[in-house]
């Protein structure tokens, strides 16, 4: 069995979903089973992994069957430390598995780039967000068990300074170097709605909510006023829905309100909101609301453009990058900066933005280029190669390294005893 990545194993869930065929029983622990079913959907991810850490994925017979074998161990060690944490009294809340759940949800999202690519890969492959849930909801929770197990037993690892130093001294080498970083400022320019048009949204939003408060029915205004023509019939009606399962900037309106609350008009990506919670069940919220669109035109975004290039021309012209930020910049959080955005790890940026600071030098100020954010214009104010990082730079990579090796090595002990405590039956597969 390879234990020296047996931890890494239990940070991640597993695809050991329930079946509905009945599988062959490859192993019980515990008296649960662990299925063949169980194994091959264990195996297909541990070998999509693989490809993507650009790791040589076993080809012969031989070779897939050992590793088939340590899947099994892995699964096996997995569920040994559920059993015993469970021994041990450690439990977990149906919200500390729920919590948990939307956590992981969140952290796939943003791996994804953003919550459309992710819902478009979940419907690629057939699931709803409700399904994934459901698949993983088990995992989830042994995964917490795991986690507190092994902070309870191994949580306390003392790394003194003399090791760290030695390890400086001696596994230089092996320490990784510092990424390459650039000092980045920018000017943003957000293509916005003329105002002629946006006052005629804010009144259509605030004659809704006016007519609401005076006692009017949220349907009936919201078949007057909402530009929602999937919901707008139903009287602005979305459905019962997990936070999850919303855009952030509703959900984040929708969490702020109790059993039959109307929440004031909110200004949104898209426009303007008024939400309505029906009711609230097991964290289900029945929601409904009343949209009015105001997304920039053809016309708005031209002239956004066209105001990104006049400014970029002035900056190539030799007025200072740093003023025209402070006057013209969109980003109220650098803008009084001068647009400066700090030092960058290169390898950390968006694709976009490292193809137009490719061949920069400082000093230098990039194309207009066209983002989710608007349109920006990038000036390089520093520049650095990657390098070995000092003692104090390398000292906390140090300190988790080697309370991870020490950690594994109580782990493995620890696993060793467990395994002879625990029910743990092979069957011919």
């Amino acid at each position: 069995m390879k234990k020296s990545i047996f931890i890494l194993c239990l940070l991640l869930p597993v695809a050991g979903f329930s079946q509905e065929l009945i599988d062959k029983i490859v192993a019980v622990v515990d008296e649960e089973p662990i299925l063949m079913s169980d194994i091959d959907n264990a195996l297909d991810e541990e070998i999509y992994l693989m490809q993507m850490r650009g790791e040589a994925v076993p080809q012969d017979s031989a070779s897939l069957d050992s590793l088939r074998k340590d899947v099994l161990e892995r699964m096996i060690d997995r569920k040994v430390v559920v059993v015993k944490a469970k021994d041990m009294g450690i439990e977990v809340t149906r919200t500390d598995v729920e919590d948990a759940l939307d956590r992981w949800i969140e952290d796939m999202t943003k791996a994804a780039g953003s919550k459309e690519a992710f819902m478009n890969e979940l419907r690629r492959q057939g699931m709803t967000l409700k399904d994934l849930k459901l698949r993983y909801r088990k995992d989830i929770e042994e995964q917490l068990l795991v986690d507190r197990l092994m902070r309870q037993k191994f949580g306390n690892i003392e790394v003194s300074e003399s090791d760290i130093t030695r390890f400086y001294q001696n596994k230089f080498d092996s320490i990784p170097e510092l990424p390459a970083v650039v000092g980045l400022s920018h000017i943003i320019i957000v293509p916005r709605v003329d105002s002629k048009r946006e006052a005629e949204a804010i009144k259509r939003i605030e004659s809704a909510h006016e007519r609401i408060t005076a006692g009017e029915s949220f349907e009936t205004v919201a078949k007057d006023v909402s530009d929602d023509a999937l919901t707008r019939n139903n009287g602005g009606l979305i459905g019962m829905v997990s936070l999850a399962d919303l855009r952030e900037e509703i959900a984040n309106i929708a969490r702020d309100l109790g059993r039959g609350e109307v929440s004031t008009p909110v200004r949104t990506r898209y426009g303007f909101e008024i939400v309505k919670v029906d009711t609230i069940i097991d964290g289900r919220y029945k929601l409904r609301h009343i949209f009015v669109r105001l997304e920039p035109s053809h016309e708005d975004t031209s002239r956004a453009l066209k105001l990104a290039e006049d400014i970029r021309s002035r900056a190539m012209g030799g007025e200072s990058f740093e003023s025209l930020a402070r006057q013209y910049s969109d980003d109220v959080q650098t803008r009084t900066n001068g647009g400066y955005l700090g030092e960058l790890d290169v390898s950390a940026l968006d694709q976009v933005y490292q193809d137009a600071i490719k061949g920069m030098e400082p000093g230098d100020i990039s194309e207009v280029i066209h983002t989710d954010q608007g349109f920006q214009i990038l000036k390089l104010v520093s520049k650095g190669s990657s390098r070995k990082p000092s003692l104090d730079e390398a000292r906390q990579w140090i300190r988790n390294f080697i309370e991870t090796r020490k950690r594994q090595a109580l782990l493995e002990k620890w696993l060793e005893e467990a395994r002879q405590e625990v029910y743990i039956k092979y069957l011919d597969p």
